[in-house]
Formats: C-alpha cells, sequence, structure tokens
C-alpha cells in the first residue's frame, strides 16, 4: 500500500495541473468565439464549455458501466451535479459574486430540474437501461434545439458588427481560438482522468466502497473541470459563463451522460443504490432548486450565498460518510 499513495499523489498533482491550464484556455477560447461570432457569452457557455467540462463524467460513467461498477456510474453523475452547485457555484461565488446572466439561465433552470426529477423517476422504479437511455438522448435533443436557434439567429443578426477587439489575453483570431478550445477540451478529460485514477486508487487501498467513491471522491474529480472554468471565469469577472457552464453542465451530466450509460448498460438496468431514492437523489434535487431560485428570481449569487452553499456541501459528505 505505501507505494501506491506516493504515486497516487503524482497523478493528483499532474491532473490538477491539466484542470487550471485546461480550464483557462477552455474559458479564453469561448469568450473568444462569442466575441468573434457575436454569441452571447451564456450560449456558449451552456453548449461548448458545458459539454467539454461534462467529459471526464461521461469517460468515467461509461466505463465504470462496462466495468460493472454501478455505485460509481450513478453517483459520478448524481454526486457531480451535486457538487457542481453547492461546491462549484459555492467557491465560485466567494472569489465572485455570480450575477444574473439573462434569460436563457431561467429557462435552461427549469430543464434541469425537470431533467432531475424525470432521472430521479428512473432510478426509483429501477428503470435506468437502454429504454431511458434513449428518452434522456432525446430530451438532450429536445434541450439544444431553442438553444440552437438562438445562436443561428446571432450569426444572422452579426451583420456589419465592428471587428472584434483583444480583451485581456482573449484570442480574436479564428485558429487561436479553435486552438484555445481544443487544448482545453482535450486538457481537462485528461487531468481529471488522473485526479479520478489516483484518488480511486487511495480510496480503494483504505477500503472504502465503489458508492461513495461515486458520490464523494469521483464527482469532486469529475467535478474538478467545472470549479476550474468557473473559477477562472469568476477571477476574470465573466460570471455569464460561470452560471452557464455550472447549469449546462448539470443538464449535461443527465441526458447526455447517463443517457449514453443507459445506453451502454444494454438490456439490464443500472443498478440503483439503496439510499439514493432516500438522501442522495432528494439532496441533488433541492441543490438544482437552491441555483433556480437565484435564476427565477433575477438576483446574483453573493457571498454569503457561496459561504452557505460551500457549507451545505460539507455537511452532506459528512451525513454521507456517518450513513456508510
Amino acid at each position: 500500500m505505501e507505494p501506491l499513495i506516493p504515486i497516487s499523489l503524482l497523478k493528483l498533482v499532474g491532473g490538477f495541473v491539466y484542470l487550471l491550464f485546461g480550464g483557462e484556455l477552455l474559458v479564453r477560447g469561448a469568450v473568444g468565439l462569442a466575441h468573434r461570432t457575436n454569441v452571447p457569452p451564456i450560449v456558449v457557455a451552456l453548449t461548448v464549455v458545458a459539454l467539454g467540462t461534462s467529459l471526464p463524467e461521461l469517460v468515467v460513467s461509461v466505463l465504470a458501466v462496462f466495468e460493472r461498477h454501478p455505485g460509481i456510474v450513478v453517483g459520478n453523475v448524481v454526486g457531480s451535479n451535486i457538487a457542481n452547485v453547492f461546491l462549484v457555484a459555492g467557491v465560485t461565488a466567494i472569489i465572485f459574486p455570480l450575477a444574473y446572466p439573462g434569460p436563457p439561465v431561467r429557462r435552461d433552470s427549469t430543464v434541469m430540474i425537470l431533467a432531475g426529477l424525470f432521472f430521479s423517476f428512473l432510478c426509483i422504479q429501477d428503470a435506468v437501461a437502454r429504454p431511458a437511455g434513449v428518452a434522456l438522448l432525446i430530451g438532450l435533443i429536445i434541450y439544444l434545439i431553442p438553444t440552437l436557434r438562438e445562436v443561428a439567429q446571432a450569426h444572422k443578426d452579426a451583420d456589419g458588427r465592428p471587428p472584434p477587439v483583444a480583451i485581456l489575453g482573449v484570442p480574436t483570431q479564428r485558429r487561436y481560438i479553435t486552438l484555445f478550445m481544443i487544448t482545453g477540451v482535450i486538457g481537462l478529460p485528461l487531468g481529471a482522468h488522473l485526479v479520478v485514477e489516483g484518488t480511486v486508487d487511495v480510496a480503494l487501498a483504505l477500503g472504502v466502497s465503489e458508492a461513495i467513491i461515486g458520490l464523494s471522491i469521483v464527482a469532486f474529480a469529475t467535478s474538478l473541470p467545472e470549479l476550474a472554468t468557473t473559477g477562472m471565469a469568476a477571477y476574470r469577472r465573466d460570471t455569464e459563463v460561470a452560471v452557464g457552464t455550472i447549469i449546462g453542465s448539470n443538464i449535461f451530466n443527465l441526458f447526455a451522460i447517463m443517457g449514453v450509460a443507459a445506453l451502454a448498460s444494454g438490456d439490464n438496468p443500472i443498478g440503483i443504490p439503496r439510499s439514493f431514492p432516500y438522501f442522495d437523489l432528494p439532496v441533488m434535487l433541492a441543490a438544482s432548486l437552491a441555483i433556480a431560485a437565484f435564476a427565477f428570481l433575477k438576483k446574483p449569487v453573493g457571498r454569503k450565498a457561496g459561504i452557505v452553499f460551500c457549507t451545505l456541501y460539507a455537511a452532506y459528505i459528512t451525513v454521507m460518510f456517518i450513513l456508510v
């Protein structure tokens, strides 16, 4: 066990480096793309950035399906959605208050809540299998239709706009925007893979169950791209990207990642741990309602709310380990 821990720690350090640089490059590329194409940053955040930061959850979940670790599969998604709100939004709001970015977030907050309710229903019915995967992916397509329409309208209205101006190191030329975003999208899942591999090795060496690994360590590790991306965005005062990334990532986690994972599971439903319907799923829904409340009230997520969110996440992790 002793040689295992230092190797795992090296993986963690390397993973953190990839995550931080990948998150910074992805944010800069996304904001540069928004400026160049006249697309609102919130739209880019809800699509490109959200999908890019959800890639680690996708890789982990699909691998866990093939290796038959259902606790990691579902725990990864549920735990990540909880961490995205209470931890990622909390830490980000402490760095810089998250301003209300506009009507799209209210719409997407509604989609996030509905997706959470539908997924919870599937878990309670123990029906997270191939038909559920098809339904979840159809939900993703339906969700993306109005967003893509906004992008098309933005392109239509972009005629005659002034040339883009460099802002705080944001790339303005197409080749650099592409380079930034591709490097970020590659760096994020690579860093998350190293972090997950290192933390899982340590957890297994300590004899922790896979359900706890999925909800805590793996969920935390795969939420690091969101934390790195939104943290960098908040530090640079691009809070529209921060809020959109959190909400968009939660939607992609439920629709895209669980959809693909359910399809990969075949006709056999993904096993749901007993505690999920009574504890973890309600916490996930409560987290979604908490972040959505700020959108519906058109209020910023301030530093005090960020401290409350972080406290709630610490309480959730503590109670989870007590219940084991």
